[in-house]
């Protein structure tokens, strides 16, 4: 069945269990410290940001009922929703806003931290206004306001605590349309109806557990069993979708989350990797194309630059990757040979380490590509596939690694996307891996930021893009489709322009008239 047919004339019903699959066993809950996908699918069912994504790409309300942008873009005033209560009864206010976004987001989110650095201040003018100004104009501001980006925690249960370490990072207290019940470690998250929710009338649904299945064609054969209702794009392997499209027990959704890509990061630091002729060479000896066919089973498409095409506005011809590095192993040969790698006897030039999640649908069938694709021009590869926090231990945490292999989605403007270029020090997951830094890239995306014209932002990324593609330190393999799985007897999903949000607004057919 074909997901997207209208629901209008349909009254949404009460009550009703759905479990969603994901994967691996969360390590904490909390959604503003991670652009974790695992996380996100729990957190954003118990947080709230000030704002929603919707299915068209605008923002709509959540805890802010309105806000309003000052001409210059430098001042955000949100009028914020009142009587809303956290989870423990304790009421919500401008307060927590200011906490959350000073001390947490500002600091610790991978992603919107880089945001909240131009902000200049938050103030509380009373408890019902938030007030923040920034350093200068940023044009996607907003877009950080929605819970994957800034979901909003409770002042007087973090505040003075090590939020690294805070005991509420696995006992989540928000103000969401679900409230957290119970987590047995390895198996599943619980999550019940906030009874005193403050959209009037909503949630629908009684709970939502949250089933781990760290191992992917085990979550196909739940879904096809009745054991699980949904599973998100980032979990759901492709190549199903063809045969259980034509089920009608099940719906699906495309283009479910903003977009997305599969990246290969270089560690520049080891030799012969420091090198931008051998990883020009290693790129160039990448079938991308077959990876999107292996990896993607068709529905994804090969990158074309540093950012996804899919913001055609910073898209330029002078950098492309299809021109710069097509697929040309005889050439990635030849430039090897010319950066001082010849093949020994044995026919190998030397070995590299590729490190990446095991339990993602896309990244072990691009690392068998890699591998087969890199032996042809000599390079042996030692494909080390190993459980997401190892993943993060080495390759962000340790730096331990050749090549790694990773996913990472824009959040809805190419500025998601600076992070993996961007100079990082810190260790600090989902960002710069690679010990890149050039000074003028951060400086063209600081003013590509800064920018509200999304001409002028465009050029800004378009002079980025040209020093990347020639610096190569990460690459895009390829824009990643988005198809979510779920079961026809749900109605009301996919209304928000992300898979984590709206889950207010899913029903169950066959439920009761009243909560």
């Amino acid at each position: 069945m074909a997901a997207g047919q209208s629901v209008a004339q349909e009254k949404p019903r009460y009550g009703g269990t759905l479990i969603q699959a994901i994967a691996p066993n969360p390590e904490h809950l909390v959604t503003i410290l991670t652009t974790g996908v695992h996380i996100h699918s729990i957190g954003c069912k118990v947080y709230s940001g000030l704002l929603a994504s919707r299915r068209d790409g605008t923002l709509g309300p959540d805890l802010a009922k309105s806000w309003e942008v000052s001409p210059d873009g430098m001042t955000y005033t949100f009028h914020l929703e009142r009587d809303v209560r956290f989870h423990d009864g304790k009421p919500f206010t401008a307060a927590d806003v200011k906490f959350t976004f000073e001390q947490v987001v500002a600091k610790f989110h991978p992603r919107a931290r880089r945001v909240m650095v131009n902000m200049q201040s938050v103030e509380t003018p009373d408890p019902f206004t938030v007030v923040i100004r920034l350093k200068r104009a940023f044009g996607p501001f907003l877009l950080s306001m929605t819970c994957p980006e800034s979901g909003i925690l409770p002042k007087h249960l973090w505040e003075g605590t090590d939020v690294l370490k805070s005991p509420q990072r696995l006992k989540p207290v928000g103000t969401g349309p679900f409230m957290f019940r119970e987590a047995a470690a390895g198996s599943h998250i619980t999550l019940v109806r906030n009874p005193n929710y403050f959209k009037k009338g909503l949630p629908y649904l009684d709970r939502i557990i949250l089933k781990i299945i760290p191992d992917t064609p085990a979550r196909v054969l739940a879904l096809e069993a009745g054991e699980v209702d949904f599973i998100a794009s980032y979990f759901f392997p492709k190549q199903q979708f063809t045969r259980l499209s034509k089920m009608k027990e099940f719906q699906f959704q495309k283009d479910t989350d903003t977009p997305g890509n599969a990246i290969i990061h270089f560690n520049i630091q080891r030799k012969p990797l420091d090198d931008a002729r051998v990883r020009r060479a290693l790129y160039m000896a990448l079938n991308r194309k077959l990876i999107v066919e292996r990896a993607d089973f068709g529905l994804g498409k090969e990158a074309s630059s540093p950012f996804d095409s899919r913001f055609p506005w910073l898209v330029t011809p002078e950098a492309d990757y299809r021109k710069a590095y097509p697929y040309d192993p005889a050439r990635a040969n030849r430039l090897l040979d010319e950066a001082g790698h010849p093949k020994k006897a044995d026919g190998t030039r030397f070995t590299v380490a590729v490190v990446y999640m095991s339990s993602h649908p896309l990244l072990p069938p691009t690392s068998q590509v890699l591998r087969s694709n890199w032996a042809d021009v000599g390079v042996k590869v030692n494909l080390v596939g190993v459980e997401r926090a190892v993943m993060q231990e080495r390759a962000f945490g340790k730096r331990d690694y050749d090549v790694t292999l990773q996913t990472y989605t824009s959040a809805g403007d190419p500025v998601g996307l600076v992070r993996i270029y961007a100079t990082n020090n810190s260790r600090s997951v989902f960002v710069n891996p690679t010990w890149y830094s050039n000074p003028k890239v951060d400086e063209l995306f600081s003013k590509g930021g800064a920018a509200a014209d999304v001409k002028i932002r465009g050029e800004y990324y378009k002079e980025a893009s040209k020093i990347l593609v020639t610096d190569i330190p990460s690459a895009i393999l390829f824009e990643r489709s988005e198809v979510d799985a779920a079961s026809a007897k749900f109605k009301g999903l996919w209304r928000a322009g992300t898979p984590y949000e709206r889950w207010d607004e899913v029903w169950m057919a066959g439920g009761r008239e009243k909560p």
